[in-house]
């Protein structure tokens, strides 16, 4: 298992810089069956670069372009990451930071001041999600 950083995402979503771009597609083209795969971790860097940097990105955009990548047999990301980017995408003043938490904890797992989380968290029907990994 290899571990793809918020640097090499960002250059190929965005293209920003061509020759990485690309360097980052034969990479990860190249790669095995779930040979790589994108933590939680990097795509809260991930989203906060391209949503609110000079990227300015719509989240449309941004979970599009992230499901896309997960969809590619060399990616996997865990179920959690993908319900918390479905809520990402729908919800817009949480970030994906807290669309994670509210995955991971749930009604009863989360503490917070945030208004808007606490706010989600008492519409939280879904149960816990799992942390298997898919491809």
């Amino acid at each position: 298992m290899r571990y793809l950083d918020a640097n090499v995402l960002v250059r190929l979503i965005t293209g920003d810089d061509r020759a990485l771009a690309e360097q980052a597609i034969e990479t990860i083209e190249g790669g095995s069956q779930g040979e790589f795969e994108i933590i939680d971790a990097i795509l809260v860097e991930l989203c906060f670069i391209l949503e609110f940097h000079p990227y300015k990105m719509e989240r449309e955009d941004i979970t599009n372009a992230i499901e896309a990548l997960a969809d590619t047999p060399q990616v996997t990301v865990s179920d959690q990451t993908r319900a918390a980017l479905r809520l990402y995408r729908k919800h817009s003043k949480l970030d994906y930071a807290d669309c994670l938490l509210t995955v991971l904890g749930g009604k009863q797992g989360v503490v917070t001041f945030d208004k808007d989380l606490q706010k989600e968290l008492l519409l939280q029907e879904q149960p816990q999600q799992t942390g298997q990994t898919v491809h």
